[in-house]
């Protein structure tokens, strides 16, 4: 009887995206690594107005979860 090989995957940790709240970095840019290299973060962080927005959404998040 053959035994069969167990593929075991690897979970290591998942990058978190910046811009879309909770959920993981699904490299919608092309090119892109992850979060840190991504377009789409570079512009939302460089502009006050996006990023300030995005603290607030984020305020918004932290207190829906927390109660």
């Amino acid at each position: 009887m053959a035994k069969q090989a167990r593929q075991t995957t690897w979970s290591g940790p998942v990058p978190k995206c910046a811009v879309r709240i909770g959920e993981p970095c699904t490299l919608c840019q092309p090119g892109s690594h992850g979060p840190e290299d991504c377009g789409l973060v570079y512009l939302v962080m460089n502009d006050p107005e996006l990023r300030e927005r995005l603290g607030e959404i984020r305020a918004e998040a932290k207190a829906a979860s927390a109660s």
